[in-house]
């Protein structure tokens, strides 16, 4: 497991103002809180701060240094300016090494399914992260998905096809929940019809011309 580092500073929470300042000086407020952890409001800078959100993400473990201390914690949530997409505030929740922890883990899509590859079909991925609960120790960074299995369309991988991944973490979500599954495009559909519908005209004899009326008396003259 990365391990990850945030230097940090405490702040005081009596005014408001303090926040203005704090954002307009490249620095983002944050709080720490969870388990007999009392409430820590923090500051930390905002380049660093970006950096952990992007590779610890909320399935890694972040040691934050504030105060003279050491506080081992996982990013709860964090809130964005709406605009801009600036971070605005970070919660961190402090984690107990002895106590299970609830988080979310990004699940990274690996393999190739044939049908994607040979026949143009489409994967379709339904989530992202999922729910899990386990000890700190044996929280993973990410969770592979191999869609490989993937063979047939309209074939469904769902989160119970994800439980085998460790017996030491519990994934929450609902068994029956979709991961992904595959498709065929619309447009594919239609020319695979149109082809189809060709080949099928092709095998199929024309039928005889009927002779003209004139014709037919004519023949009964003779």
């Amino acid at each position: 497991m990365a391990e990850f580092i945030l230097e940090a500073k405490e702040r005081q929470v009596d005014k408001q103002s303090q926040l203005t300042d704090i954002r307009t000086s490249s620095r983002v407020p944050g709080i720490i809180y969870g388990f007999s952890q009392e409430p820590v409001s923090i500051e930390a800078d905002y380049q660093k701060l970006l950096k952990i959100l992007k590779e610890a993400g909320t399935s890694n473990i972040v040691t934050i240094k504030v105060s003279g201390k050491e506080i081992r914690a996982i990013v709860r949530e964090f809130q964005q300016n709406p605009v801009s997409d600036r971070i605005t505030h970070v919660d961190f929740m402090a984690i107990d090494d002895k106590k299970p922890l609830m988080t979310k883990v990004p699940l990274e899509f690996i393999g190739i399914s044939k049908l994607v590859r040979e026949q143009g079909a489409q994967l379709n991925k339904k989530i992202n992260t999922v729910n899990v609960k386990c000890l700190p120790a044996d929280l993973p960074s990410k969770i592979e998905v191999d869609i490989s299995i993937l063979t047939e369309i309209g074939q469904k991988l769902l989160i119970r096809d994800l439980k085998k991944i460790n017996e030491k973490v519990l994934i929450t979500n609902d068994h029956n929940d979709p991961v992904a599954n595959i498709t065929m495009p619309k447009l594919a559909q239609m020319k695979e019809g149109a082809v189809a519908k060709t080949a099928t005209e092709a095998e199929t004899p024309a039928e005889a011309e009927t002779p003209a009326e004139g014709a037919s008396k004519a023949e009964e003259k003779k």
